[in-house]
């Protein structure tokens, strides 16, 4: 879609790719999108030396960024949105990397779902950061709430309410509500959220396990125009869940810390 204004692909599909994941690497775009690896190395080389991106030594790898300090950084995020946005559903999940889980740990991907689920039971407060990768204003906050959790067949209900301060200052109360499902025989979970009423839910993403202690989105998911991607973390103190929401006028990152 924008290959006449880069002037090649793999500009594009470099652009798009930190734009979903922040950062990336020339072996992972070879091998996540599928592309030669030289195209992606001359590019990665050319948005440096315009200034578009950065970069920055991990070990032997070196690791890409978008570079904020340029100047038309805002125009082309928006730019890069709405061409996200005009991708048809399996070439968006193409640029969301998910961690691939090892072979023979099915009873760890077990144990890890029957702990999670146990600590869901258990929440009784939620503490939120809201972050935009724009520079975008008056959208950052942090919050901090009580859960109400309520068991319904295979679901559990979340209902949260309390207090939320943006950046300005602003303090406004919230309430808000979601529904989690243990989908035993596919091992996941889903994550629904409610605003529109429990017989109305509004689908956000099934989570799997690809570590000992996270599952992450297994596909992006396309409500109205907005994609989400997420993930949760899951520890014996508290389970934190990320999720990301991408749209035309959207690029942002909301983190929920549960006791």
């Amino acid at each position: 879609m924008l290959r006449s204004l880069f002037g090649c692909k793999s500009i594009e599909r470099i652009l798009l790719y930190l734009l979903v994941n922040e950062k990336c690497y020339a072996q992972q775009l070879h091998r996540m999108l599928q592309v030669p690896l030289t195209p992606i190395q001359k590019g990665l080389v050319r948005l440096e030396e315009g200034g578009i991106i950065s970069s920055s030594r991990d070990g032997k790898i070196r690791i890409y960024q978008f570079n904020p300090d340029y100047p038309l950084f805002n125009e082309l995020e928006e730019l890069l949105k709405k061409a996200f946005y005009k991708l048809p559903p399996h070439e968006k999940k193409c640029y969301y990397y998910l961690q691939q889980v090892r072979s023979g740990v099915r009873k760890q991907r077990y144990d890890l779902l029957e702990s999670t689920w146990q600590s869901l039971k258990s929440i009784t407060s939620v503490r939120l950061l809201a972050k935009s990768r724009s520079k975008r204003t008056g959208w950052n906050g942090i919050g901090s709430g009580k859960v109400a959790v309520k068991e319904q067949n295979q679901a559990i209900i979340f209902t949260e309410q309390g207090s939320w301060r943006r950046e300005r200052g602003e303090v406004h109360n919230y309430s808000n509500s979601y529904r989690w499902i243990w989908n035993r025989l596919d091992g996941m979970l889903s994550l629904e959220h409610l605003r529109r009423g429990e017989d109305n839910p509004v689908f956000l993403f099934h989570l799997i396990p690809t570590k000992s202690n996270l599952l992450e989105s297994l596909h992006s998911h396309l409500c109205g125009e907005d994609t989400y991607f997420g993930w949760l973390q899951y520890s014996n103190l508290f389970l934190q869940l990320n999720f990301r929401t991408i749209g035309p006028k959207k690029n942002e990152e909301i983190e929920y810390v549960y006791t």
